[in-house]
């Protein structure tokens, strides 16, 4: 989402339709189905909307073969490229983000973003023994446009059936000042439009490569946020104040289909 996510406390997931099923008429099991669309919406209190972003993904073979990103400021499209069906790289013009692995590990555990033939980022990244991100690290070698943060480090906690509770992100800016943020989440029992998305940490830094996504823990829910609230967090590591208490309203909304 744009910067403005850092407005929300309150989440409000809308899943139409095939969210949590997919089955074709006349089939007694339910078909596999493949998310391809979610839409996040932003809205202030009275109702008015503020934001969109929309995702797209297209399949091969039931294989994630695009990612496109689009708000109402910049759009962006991914091409995925896959050695023995595990993806290296997706590349948008001159952008590309190549994907590391370990010699036992099926998840990417780094990610190098390269644009105009220059190493932008570099991606570390973490996980749970159930296979869930737990942390993802930013360094930056070019700034994005009007930004001063050159590193930025997130975490995330999980509760004992794996919803995603807690998000915590350090920014470190150019002038070696770190300001920390922590979200709260409350979920519902709908399950999030990500939780069978098989490519979560691809398009975890897919959105992260964009400058404007400042909740990755968004893939990552199993269950559907109802409700988030962020602090701004003292060197201590204690809550000081609540980021725009106001609140803005999110609804997501998300299309599959039978593959």
């Amino acid at each position: 989402m744009k910067r403005t996510a850092l407005l929300i406390w309150s989440f409000l997931p809308v899943l139409l339709a095939g969210v949590t099923a997919c089955k074709r008429p006349g089939d007694p099991p339910a078909a596999v189905c493949r998310l391809v669309s979610t839409t996040d919406q932003l809205m202030e209190a009275n109702g008015r909307l503020t934001d969109e972003m929309q995702r797209t993904f297209t399949y091969t073979n039931a294989l994630l073969t695009s990612v496109a990103e689009r708000t109402t400021n910049q759009e962006a499209g991914f091409l995925v490229e896959r050695v023995n069906e595990r993806v290296m790289r997706a590349t948008s013009g001159t952008s590309t983000v190549m994907l590391g692995y370990g010699p036992v590990v099926t998840q990417p555990g780094s990610a190098t973003l390269i644009r105009g033939g220059r190493v932008a980022s570099t991606f570390v990244m973490d996980y749970t023994p159930a296979g869930r991100m737990s942390r993802i690290v930013e360094n930056r070698f070019v700034l994005p446009l009007n930004s001063l943060t050159v590193e930025r480090a997130f975490t995330f906690a999980y509760d004992n059936v794996g919803n995603l509770t807690t998000e915590r992100v350090r920014f470190t800016l150019l002038s070696g000042v770190v300001v920390e943020q922590e979200t709260d989440y409350v979920v519902d029992s709908k399950p999030s439009p990500y939780v069978h998305f098989t490519d979560r940490a691809l398009l975890t830094v897919v959105a992260l490569s964009q400058a404007i996504e400042t909740k990755p823990g968004r893939f990552w829910h199993i269950n559907a946020p109802t409700a988030y609230k962020s602090y701004n967090m003292a060197g201590s590591g204690i809550r000081v104040s609540t980021v725009f208490p106001g609140g803005v309203r999110t609804n997501i909304s998300a299309n599959r289909q039978p593959s």
